[in-house]
Order: C-alpha cells, then sequence, then structure tokens
C-alpha cells in the first residue's frame, strides 16, 4: 500500500501491458473471496483504490480493478463498505477529474456521501442500486450477477456474520 501511494510501483505496474497490474488484482479478488478478516480486507481495499493512477494502463483500470472496487461496496462487512465508501470518495475527489468525466465524478461522489454504506439491513436494495448508479455514472462494468447482488433479504433479518468491531464481546470472549 505505502509502495503504491508513494508511486514507487508505477513503472512495474504499466511494464508488459499492466501484466502485474493484472496478477496484483486476481491475488486481490482472490484474497478478498470468502476473507472474514475485517482489518484485512481494509488493507485490501486500500490497496486496490491506489492502484486507480492515472498511468497507460487504463483499460486494464476500468476492467479489473474499478469492477472490484464496486464489490466492496456491497461487502457483507458494513464497516468495510463504509470505508470502500469513504476512501472511493476521496480518490474521486482527489483524481476523479483525471480518470473519468468531472460531471460524473460529482454525481457519484454525492451518492457515496448520501448513502449509509454502514447499514445492516438493506432489504430493500437501496444501497445496490445506489451501488450500480455510481458504476453507471463512472462507466464501470458490471456484470450481470454483480448488479444483482443484495445485502440481506426481503422480510428477513441480514445473516450474515457481524463485524468484529461491533460490540465488546469479542474482547469478553477472550478474557
Amino acid at each position: 500500500d505505502k509502495l503504491l501511494c508513494h508511486g514507487y510501483l508505477d513503472e512495474l505496474l504499466c511494464a508488459n501491458e499492466g501484466a502485474f497490474l493484472s496478477n496484483l488484482m486476481l491475488c486481490l479478488s482472490s484474497e478478498a473471496n470468502g476473507c472474514s478478516d475485517v482489518k484485512r480486507l481494509l488493507a485490501i481495499v486500500g490497496v486496490s483504490l491506489n492502484l486507480l493512477q492515472p498511468l497507460e494502463t487504463v483499460s486494464i483500470m476500468r476492467k479489473e480493478v474499478l469492477p472490484f472496487v464496486m464489490t466492496m461496496l456491497l461487502n457483507p462487512y458494513p464497516r468495510v463498505r463504509r470505508y470502500t465508501a469513504e476512501q472511493l470518495y476521496v480518490k474521486l475527489t482527489e483524481d476523479g477529474d483525471v480518470l473519468f468525466d468531472e460531471q460524473h465524478v460529482e454525481e457519484a461522489n454525492q451518492l457515496l456521501l448520501n448513502a449509509v454504506w454502514h447499514e445492516e439491513d438493506d432489504s430493500n436494495g437501496q444501497l445496490s442500486d445506489t451501488r450500480n448508479r455510481i458504476a453507471d455514472l463512472l462507466s464501470i462494468p458490471l456484470t450481470p450477477e454483480q448488479r444483482n447482488i443484495k445485502i440481506g433479504r426481503k422480510g428477513r433479518p441480514w445473516s450474515a456474520t457481524k463485524d468484529e468491531f461491533e460490540s465488546y464481546q469479542s474482547l469478553v470472549n477472550n478474557a
């Protein structure tokens, strides 16, 4: 994350038509898939967002990095969703005008700010709709499966594992 943040890997990211970037995204995606460690997921989000740079690898970024970030906006853990939205907002504020159409960035940022990403139950699908609208505004390709991801189910409470930082229960169990 630090190396990406300070630009030390820029040459490597652009070398071989972005092969390193593609491999890194494959590793990040496989690491995030099924991961229940919130700290690790937050680190993965940080690295993936630092890959969003105005380099020669914009096509790979649009094809691999941005769809991954969009899936993290609907992660089962509220803390991961909120962190992803916050960091994406910061990234769009800093570099959005270079990477995307400025008018669409403004609207995407408003959607990121107005959504309650840390809600545990999204039975009416507002988060999914907001995420899909952001993807459309930024021209991020999402598969039909990615577009139809829902958090929770209508009429039923959300049954995913709770975020380990939601309460002090983990401290009580370890004492």
